[in-house]
């Protein structure tokens, strides 16, 4: 078993759609839910870095630490020790809600590695239903085309997570650089369970990131004049992966 190890208190810049969570008891409810609820976890070793998944699998209310489970990658594993700082990401009703951990311990158990920290400070309220994104699981395959509005770019790609304001696809790495950020695509033939016909759509490409997966760029885009019938479609999409999430997790 690793060694415990005194590390400084970590910190995540708060913006004007948060709410803060600073009551120390209001804390441990929601962990507690957390871990009820077998909510599906990202995680972040760096804060612009690829989302992991994992889940909260137990709680020490006596010492005030939690424990994660081993992150879905066997090589995010290997750049995490003790002392490194974690963004953790979850959602619960619908509402996201962050917050960061140093890793103060660890250790392998019943073939699992755990991670073990402190109860967070302060935990980050996302208040903008927005924000609340669903990875797709790796096995499973959805896509959509893309046609940017100025050019003759045309793809397909697959689908890495969503939410109900946008949604976020891998490209081969060059395939979409940053000269396309800000720039509006039409997008269409995204076909998501329990959706009746496939969503279309304008979409903004607003960010790029590293993936998870070598050799490959996420790419993030905003939806234009969404209508609520485009969002309610994605929600539940959304709250069917992770309904889906948990069932693989009991």
């Amino acid at each position: 078993m690793g060694t415990l190890k005194q590390t400084p208190v970590a910190t995540e810049p708060e913006t004007n759609d948060t709410h803060t969570v600073i009551k120390p008891e209001r804390i441990a409810s929601i962990l507690n839910e957390m871990r009820q609820q077998l909510v599906l976890i990202g995680v972040r070793i760096d804060a612009k870095g690829p989302l992991y998944n994992s889940l909260l699998v137990r709680l020490d209310e006596a010492t005030q630490q939690l424990y994660l489970d081993e992150l879905n990658l066997l090589d995010a594993q290997e750049l995490l020790s003790v002392g490194d700082v974690v963004h953790i990401y979850a959602s619960l009703r619908g509402i996201a809600i962050r917050f960061v951990m140093t890793i103060d311990n660890i250790f392998i158990e019943d073939g699992h590695m755990l991670y073990v920290g402190a109860y967070p400070t302060h935990i980050s309220y996302l208040q903008r239903r927005d924000i609340f994104r669903v990875p797709l699981p790796l096995h499973e395959r959805r896509s959509v085309t893309l046609q940017h509005e100025r050019s003759e770019l045309e793809l397909t790609a697959r689908l890495i997570d969503l939410s109900i304001k946008g949604f976020c696809i891998g490209v081969l790495n060059g395939t979409i650089n940053s000269r396309w950020l800000q720039t509006h695509f039409r997008y269409f033939n995204m076909d998501l369970p329990e959706l009746r016909a496939p969503l279309s759509g304008q979409a903004t490409l607003v960010n790029l990131r590293p993936s998870i997966h070598p050799g490959i760029t996420a790419a993030g885009f905003s939806i234009i004049h969404s209508d609520p019938q485009t969002e309610r479609a994605l929600m539940r999409a959304a709250l069917y992966y992770q309904r889906e999430a948990r069932k693989k997790a009991d």
